[in-house]
């Protein structure tokens, strides 16, 4: 594995701490230290927007986003079926109503087929690294919708130019240490180029009842200021990391076997690799998708000794990831049932039941990602031969 974190970090934290008067940030200043909000510019800038909210975490900023854009008890809200769960639970957390959508078949994002009149709001969700079309997201916000980018998988992805977090009313970013970038292990971010919502999201962060004297309750989802200083340090890194994703991604997908099916990409889609999203074709491979990936896991036995989960989901270490992905769609998740649509989504279905998520191209050495990929081939040719 290649260190992800070298002595700038290490070094821009323990400076920090040493010379500190506050570790939080926030115990003197409503708005967070220098470095919160030096990061939130930053941050912004660099997804093409004025202003930046940092908080504790992806999901907390999909909480705040929609507190702050109205979100309530009579609303809907359009996601799509293929997402992780804080996508959903969040629209719950604001006694609003999920309106579960299909996905498109080539990115698999959100694909626009519902009916406005219903929906006030959207998060459409930037998945494994795809953006979403910008089209799409501009016909929502022309019929009036509210549009929350997902973010949380896809820092620095572009549409034809158009970087992920600028184009709706707000965008989300996680920076759980899964992700592109991190800020010792867990945080968040909202971006948007609306002054009055950003006011509206720092109040929400803050105990805005307290120290604005809002009418609304406010909380603490503040980040931590050391948090900030090495999410500084992380955010200069960030293109170099995407690049190397790019190419390590590249180098993997024209070398997978042919049972392996790669992700399409059309022409105009910067792509972040957070996650290679393939299929895995049974008639080639002559065996099903669960008996293939337990023997590839004991093939890889000496590569994952370190790296068990008792978590459910993609949890193994980042870099090491090869399994079926998300197991079902939304909806099927027991809490989510009783939203499930009448009209069930036949593509998210077919994407769950062949889905192959790869994620070797991250953190690896070339020579550990050509071992990876000798295994995935004589573990196909166990069954074709």
């Amino acid at each position: 594995m290649i260190k992800r974190f070298d002595n700038e970090e290490i070094e821009a934290v323990t400076k920090f701490i040493k010379n500190a008067s506050f570790l939080s940030g926030y115990t003197n200043k409503y708005l967070g230290g220098e470095e919160i909000q030096s990061f939130e510019t930053e941050f912004a800038n660099y997804h093409g927007c004025r202003y930046g909210i940092a908080v504790n975490s992806g999901t907390t900023a999909l909480f705040v986003a929609q507190k702050a854009a109205g979100v309530g008890k009579k609303d809907k809200v359009a996601v799509p079926c293929i997402t992780f769960t804080a996508t959903i639970s969040q629209v719950l957390a604001c006694d609003a109503t999920p309106y579960f959508t299909d996905i498109d078949e080539t990115s698999y994002c959100m694909n626009y087929d519902f009916d406005t009149d219903s929906i006030n709001y959207a998060i459409p969700v930037h998945l494994l690294g795809h953006p979403c079309k910008y089209e799409m997201i501009k016909k929502m916000r022309d019929e009036g919708i509210f549009v929350i980018e997902d973010c949380a998988q896809s820092m620095g992805a572009k549409y034809k130019g158009k970087i992920v977090g600028s184009m709706g009313e707000c965008g989300i970013f996680s920076f759980q240490e899964t992700k592109h970038i991190t800020t010792l292990g867990e945080g968040g971010m909202i971006t948007t180029n609306n002054e009055e919502f950003a006011e509206k999201c720092r109040r929400i962060r803050n105990h805005g009842e307290y120290y604005k004297d809002d009418r609304s309750i406010g909380y603490n989802f503040r980040m931590a200021e050391v948090q900030a200083v090495f999410g500084r340090v992380q955010l200069r890194k960030l293109p170099k990391i995407i690049a190397t994703f790019r190419n390590n991604a590249s180098y993997i997908l024209n070398r997978l076997p042919d049972a392996i099916m790669p992700p399409q990409i059309p022409k105009g889609i910067e792509h972040s690799f957070m996650i290679l999203g393939c299929k895995f074709n049974e008639k080639i491979a002559k065996v099903d998708r669960t008996t293939f990936l337990n023997k590839l896991t004991r093939n890889r036995k000496k590569i994952l000794e370190e790296s068990e989960s008792d978590i459910k989901g993609i949890n193994q270490k980042p870099g090491k990831v090869i399994s079926a992905g998300y197991k079902m769609v939304q909806y099927n998740i027991p809490l989510y049932k009783k939203y499930a649509p009448k009209k069930k989504c036949p593509v998210g279905e077919d994407f769950v039941n062949h889905s192959l998520f790869i994620d070797i191209h991250r953190w690896r050495t070339k020579e550990e990602i050509n071992e990876e990929l000798s295994i995935m081939e004589n573990t196909i040719r166990e069954f074709t031969c």
